[in-house]
């Protein structure tokens, strides 16, 4: 416990890796930055529903950070829900000093032709999904000092073992988007959570188990997460691939997950989620 880390912030945006020494390396070097958590083991059944500078972060409960690293008294962008209207966020924005031209490709979602840089309609969504939150900032807290918000992204990172698969770690090795898009991930399975709806790193751990092995988990698999396992770090970056000159916090969470009921029988498998997003996973 305390070898495994999360990825940088760039590399969880959509950078790739280097198999199975890059993570190991990765571990090595983050082990002092990571903070456990604690809790007991969660078992759940696959039937049942269900530039940067980092500093680490600690909690005792599962979803202390609901909040999405939020100070009390931090007045965060409400948007009302099911208005596809980007003009008050853009204001919002703009009067917190963030350049919409200078932060948002003008294309009216992202694509590989963008270089990974996304719309202010996909900013929108992340923040209607929960998976973005958006609060005012001291701007002395913000390197510059000229910007008075920042995003907060919170994501967990799952360590999947099976016992019938000894000494193997699973890894999306490529991803293949609905648009045909491809890319090479070379990564253990991720997924943001949806803080802003009061989702905690646990629960997001068993929904992109779910969401991202879709058919891949037999109809009678087990899926045991490790709540002991919990660490926790946190990173700042002045802007990301994403969205170019708006500063984010990211929060990353890293914890194990036991599941019997993947394919073993190869090194490789396939799956695909119900939006249409195919990968292909290794046991490595």
């Amino acid at each position: 416990m305390g070898k495994r880390s999360p990825k940088t912030a760039a590399a969880a945006a959509g950078g790739g890796g280097g198999g199975a020494a890059l993570l190991a390396s990765s571990r090595r070097k983050r082990k002092s930055a990571l903070t456990t958590l604690g809790g007991s083991h969660l078992f759940v059944s696959h039937s049942s529903s269900s530039s940067s500078s980092s500093s680490s972060s600690s909690s005792s409960s599962q979803n202390s950070s609901s909040n999405n690293g939020e100070e009390e008294g931090n007045k965060r962008y409400e948007h009302e829900r099911g208005n596809a209207d980007t003009r008050p966020l853009k204001k919002w924005l703009e009067e917190r000093g963030i350049d919409a031209r200078e932060t948002f490709s003008n294309a009216p979602s992202s694509s590989s032709s963008n270089g990974g840089l996304k719309s202010i309609d996909d900013l929108l969504k992340e923040i209607e999904n929960g998976e973005t939150v958006l609060v005012e900032n001291n701007t002395e807290d913000t390197p510059g000092g000229d910007v008075s918000c920042v995003r907060r992204v919170s994501v967990v990172v799952v360590e999947i073992t099976s016992k019938s698969k000894p000494n193997k770690k699973l890894i999306e090795y490529v991803q293949t988007l609905p648009s045909g898009a491809t890319r090479k991930r070379e990564r253990f399975l991720s997924e943001k959570i949806m803080t802003g709806k009061g989702e905690g790193p646990l629960e997001a751990a068993e929904r992109g188990i779910r969401e991202e092995l879709g058919a891949a988990l037999s109809p009678t698999a087990t899926i045991r997460i490790d709540k002991n396992s919990l660490l926790a770090k946190e990173e700042f970056a002045t802007s990301s691939l994403s969205y170019r000159r708006l500063p984010t916090r990211y929060r990353f969470y890293e914890v194990k997950a036991e599941i019997e009921g993947l394919p073993v029988d190869e090194d490789t498998f396939a799956s695909e989620e119900t939006c249409g997003t195919k990968a292909v996973w290794k046991w490595v």
